[in-house]
């Protein structure tokens, strides 16, 4: 069922290293609630859960952000790095330094969809969460990069990596006296697998050995334990993305992490009988426990 684009209102953002990222913003009343959404891989704001969350913002009379990630939403960043699953730097310097800079008052609330769903565990961690974010949502979120990129090795699953790599290699193009590293376009031209993407741009580019090496280390799985804002995980057993053994078991023995595990969804699917998406009226149910 088509989705109508939100009338948004388009901000460049300066960061403190020199780069550039675009938000989207979708407009309230003052003192509404905000909601800070960072999508997912080669995703924008015009990707359909952006657009359903945004439009359900306006509906309630709040205010909604999404919060691309470097080189995404049409806008190149200026630096040679891009963005992996465990940056959190940018969404930190949005929600701790630029926000009460600009003494926005309502409740904010933080979601991550897919690899931002990653960004935000980390963020969550490693920013200063309690005392900026009310709550949290990580959607269809892989938690273990390892057991999501030995998933997706299959064939039926390439025409996955074959978008993402059509798509990134765009802008390693546009980007090729910047990143100074023909090889690097050559070595991802030819990528079949998520092992491929990531050791042939991700890890050189942004300081990882290898893709083991960048697994290991950017999991989202490794930052849970340590969350202390409630946050919501959604995720479906069918996910393309996401092998089942690496899905949480319970409640993840983490008393702030309620998870909503679904036999039927995919990879942020969750449509009812009626081709409607059930995952807006979720999320939101759950951020009105906190919203006062």
């Amino acid at each position: 069922m088509p989705v109508a684009i939100p009338q948004y209102r388009r901000e460049i953002i300066d960061l403190p290293d020199g780069d550039i990222i675009a938000a989207d913003w979708v407009d309230g009343s003052p003192e509404s609630p905000l909601l800070i959404l960072v999508h997912g891989m080669e995703g924008s704001s015009e990707s359909r859960y952006s657009r359903l969350l945004m439009n359900e913002c306006k509906r309630r009379g709040w205010s909604g952000v999404v919060l691309h990630m470097r080189s995404c939403g049409g806008v190149i960043n200026q630096r040679r790095n891009f963005y992996h699953a465990g940056f959190y730097q940018d969404i930190k310097y949005f929600i701790d330094v630029l926000l009460p800079q600009r003494n926005i008052s309502g409740t904010r609330f933080l979601a991550g969809v897919s690899l931002g769903g990653s960004q935000v565990a980390h963020y969550l961690v490693n920013g200063n969460a309690p005392k900026h974010i009310k709550a949290a949502a990580m959607i269809s979120t892989p938690l273990d990069l390892k057991g999501s990129a030995d998933f997706m090795q299959s064939f039926l699953h390439r025409q996955y990596v074959k978008k993402f790599r059509n798509s990134l290699l765009k802008k390693y193009q546009s980007k090729a006296a910047l990143i100074n590293d023909d090889s690097m376009a050559e070595e991802l031209s030819r990528a079949r697998t998520f092992w491929d993407l990531d050791n042939s741009a991700t890890a050189p580019l942004h300081g990882f050995e290898n893709a083991t090496h960048y697994y290991r280390e950017m999991s989202a799985k490794n930052c849970l334990q340590d969350i202390r804002i409630p946050t919501l995980y959604l995720a479906s057993r069918d996910d393309p993305f996401i092998p089942e053994n690496s899905l949480p078991n319970g409640h993840l023995e983490n008393e702030h992490i309620f998870s909503i595990l679904t036999e039927q969804g995919g990879h942020v699917g969750f449509i009812n009988q009626y081709g409607n998406s059930w995952m807006i009226a979720a999320v939101f149910k759950y951020y009105s426990d906190y919203e006062n």
